[in-house]
């Protein structure tokens, strides 16, 4: 296990660009908005571009299916076209080397490696990846978020799609309390206790 004082944020961005092709790794994270922590499993390493085509035809079987279709009603519809639209502009958008007008966070990252981006706003490391398992360690404090029959029929329909699994996470020594990768243990000391 590695205890690291200094350069904590460099080692782990190191160890997860070095990665080749899709790899699992665990990640112990305290989310900044709720306080959650908890425990993920995920996959680091994957292509974007791969996941949202895949989503795409997951959705397209999704809203072919005549038993599916019948279970949904108009704003299940409404949901499932919007989320389609946006694929398809997804996907015509990164064959330009592009990334979706639609993107709230458009132009704030700098791929740095497999999965790793700067996020120029604040300068943090961002890892995205595909998050198989997750186990909280600790709840958090959530909060109410009134949403429209279509937005709730949208998240439900996401979850079901490979893309809804997508997950980015801060690299900050504040929110990660450890990470392991290809065996090797990084752990942040003055979180060491939360990641029991």
């Amino acid at each position: 296990m590695k205890h690291l004082t200094e350069n904590i944020i460099t080692e782990i961005t190191k160890a997860v660009v070095a990665i080749k092709g899709c790899r699992l790794a665990s990640i112990t994270y305290l989310s900044k908005s709720a306080g959650e922590l908890a425990r993920y499993t995920a996959n680091f390493g994957f292509s974007y571009s791969q996941v949202v085509e895949k989503s795409k035809l997951e959705l397209e079987l999704l809203m072919a299916d005549p038993v599916i279709q019948a279970a949904w009603n108009d704003d299940y519809k409404a949901a499932a076209n919007k989320i389609l639209a946006s694929l398809n502009k997804t996907l015509a958008a990164h064959a330009n080397g592009e990334q979706n007008e639609d993107y709230t966070k458009k132009g704030q990252y700098i791929p740095i490696g497999n999965g790793v981006n700067l996020n120029t706003k604040d300068n943090t490391i961002q890892l995205f990846g595909l998050v198989l398992t997750k186990e909280v360690l600790v709840k958090g404090v959530y909060p109410f978020v009134n949403s429209s029959a279509v937005t709730i029929a949208r998240r439900k329909i996401e979850k079901m799609l490979p893309l809804g699994n997508f997950r980015e996470f801060a690299l900050d020594e504040s929110q990660v309390a450890r990470m392991k990768i290809n065996g090797d243990v990084i752990e942040i000391p003055e979180m060491a206790s939360l990641s029991v």
